[in-house]
């Protein structure tokens, strides 16, 4: 019900931010993933997923625009430019996309697989999302994420403790569309 009713919340401001029109489900998805305070092993992981949701800083991040909308095409890379202010204590660029459901039995569950990265202004540095080991093992599914691919999620996010300022380049590929 607490989640609920921040959705609702959050629907209510966006459209009153935009003149009435609904948000995108994906949209508010993303932006309560994004801005959640991390609980647990530092990342994303199985106990807490993405975290404790933060309202006002989804609400900032709508209020503000810091979000975009984009298609991705098989094989090819779009790229958009994030500029990170001096003093950032963390950056946390996300990709979501609303996967179609496939069909029962099939091999693997994501129909469309996207890929995200980030590099470093000088382009010296990449940065990779979370990746969690699915492994149905206690011992490992408690272990804390890596950086690396990810091919079995909907969901990426690249984070970035105390970046250094400038503009970041930010890559999505469509790996398999």
């Amino acid at each position: 019900p607490g989640i609920a009713g921040c959705l609702a919340q959050l629907t209510q401001a966006y459209k009153t931010i935009h003149a009435g029109q609904e948000p995108n489900s994906t949209l508010l998805k993303a932006s309560i993933l994004n801005t959640a305070n991390d609980l647990g092993n530092v990342g994303p992981d199985f106990q807490f997923g993405w975290g404790h949701i933060n309202a006002l800083r989804a609400l900032t991040l709508l209020e503000q625009n810091r979000h975009l909308s984009a298609q991705a095409d098989q094989g090819l890379t779009t790229s958009h430019l994030v500029q990170i202010p001096a003093a950032t204590k963390e950056a946390k660029v996300m990709i979501v996309w609303a996967d179609p459901p496939t069909d029962p039995g099939a091999e693997r569950a994501l129909l469309n697989d996207l890929d995200l990265r980030m590099v470093s202004s000088d382009g010296t540095t990449t940065y990779l999302p979370w990746k969690l080991d699915p492994t149905p093992d206690p011992g490992i599914l408690d272990t804390p994420a890596g950086k690396g691919r990810d091919s079995l999620n909907n969901v990426e996010q690249v984070s970035i403790t105390d970046p250094a300022p400038g503009t970041y380049f930010v890559y999505v590929k469509g790996t398999d569309v």
